[in-house]
């Protein structure tokens, strides 16, 4: 058994398909085959079956891929470790984003980075918080954005910024509408929601339930571009961070208010390895991160607040 068998093997039994491995792992399909059915014969054992969308592990190929998933994961971790000492302003560094972040971060992260460390190139994978934080644990980023603090042996996290989901609309529609709306009253407005933002839908349904009303008029899907759609055309409202709609707000093309919900102020963290722990290149990207967000806080375009902004600091103002 050699590192190839066992990294092709796992890949297959992941994606239980072969042609999603070939993709993943860049490997033609016949040389993936190959290597898996040599790694059969050679413990005289079969690891996967197939069916009809793919193919899967057998019970002894299950075993295997728990144990290949373990040494793949240290093999990872010690090259991450061992790549330190190399003390280099170069490399490749992943990071996890947000939708938000991917319209007012992202940009000016990549030309900030081109032009300061030239030599460091940046990955970027999008998701919502919690699909961030399951890509992260599985070592697929450097650093994520995700609603929670971290504290590790091997990892810490930043608090970055504060920021608020909010009801974001036609101007028209919008304009009737107080600041903050009231829970019940969000309840009866026609709203698009990402069918990914789980957190969102459970404290408005938490809200819901307390003010005795529910959803009259929702629809889901898990297209930013479907949603601007809606809400440039005049037809729905949003619920998101200011950020994932600043441009269409900057342009006139949308208006937001404040939902009377505290649940919704949330700190975002950025979590990577340990300072000390970090190669230059990853200690260089974390820098601009925060140098980054430090700019947009202070000059409130983004309505993101420094971490230790309070959501009762939030109801002062809201009422002042």
């Amino acid at each position: 058994m050699d590192f190839r068998q066992l990294k092709y093997f796992h890949a297959v039994a992941k994606h239980e398909s072969l042609t999603a491995a070939s993709e993943a792992l860049n490997v033609t399909q016949p040389a993936i085959g190959q290597q898996v059915r040599k790694l059969e014969a050679e413990l005289g054992l079969k690891l996967l079956t197939r069916h009809s969308r793919g193919m899967r592990p057998t019970s002894v190929g299950k075993v295997l891929f728990q144990r290949a998933e373990d040494i793949l994961g240290a093999v990872e971790s010690t090259r991450r470790e061992l790549s330190r000492h190399r003390n280099t302003s170069e490399g490749t560094v992943r990071i996890g984003v947000t939708p938000s972040l991917s319209r007012v971060l992202v940009p000016r992260l990549m030309e900030l980075g081109f032009d300061r460390h030239p030599g460091i190139t940046l990955l970027f994978n999008q998701g919502f918080p919690a699909d961030l934080e399951s890509m992260w644990e599985a070592g697929e980023c450097d650093f994520a954005f995700f609603d929670r603090d971290v504290e590790t042996d091997e990892s810490e996290s930043l608090p970055v910024y504060n920021e608020r989901l909010c009801l974001i609309g036609p101007p028209g529609l919008c304009a009737p509408l107080p600041d903050p709306v009231q829970i019940a009253d969000v309840a009866e407005l026609p709203v698009v929601l990402d069918v990914r933002s789980i957190w969102a839908r459970e404290q408005l349904e938490r809200g819901f339930r307390k003010t005795r009303s529910k959803w009259a008029d929702l629809i889901e899907c898990s297209s930013i571009e479907i949603r601007r759609e809606y809400l440039v055309r005049g037809r729905r409202f949003c619920v998101a961070p200011i950020a994932q709609f600043n441009d269409e707000i900057a342009a006139g093309l949308a208006a937001h208010r404040n939902i009377d919900l505290p649940s919704f102020n949330r700190t975002v963290h950025l979590a990577g390895p340990r300072v000390e722990k970090m190669t230059e290149a990853q200690r260089n990207i974390r820098t601009l991160i925060v140098e980054i967000a430090d700019d947009l806080i202070r000059n409130a375009s983004v309505a993101w607040q420094p971490p230790e902004w309070t959501s009762a600091e939030s109801s002062n103002s809201s009422t002042s």
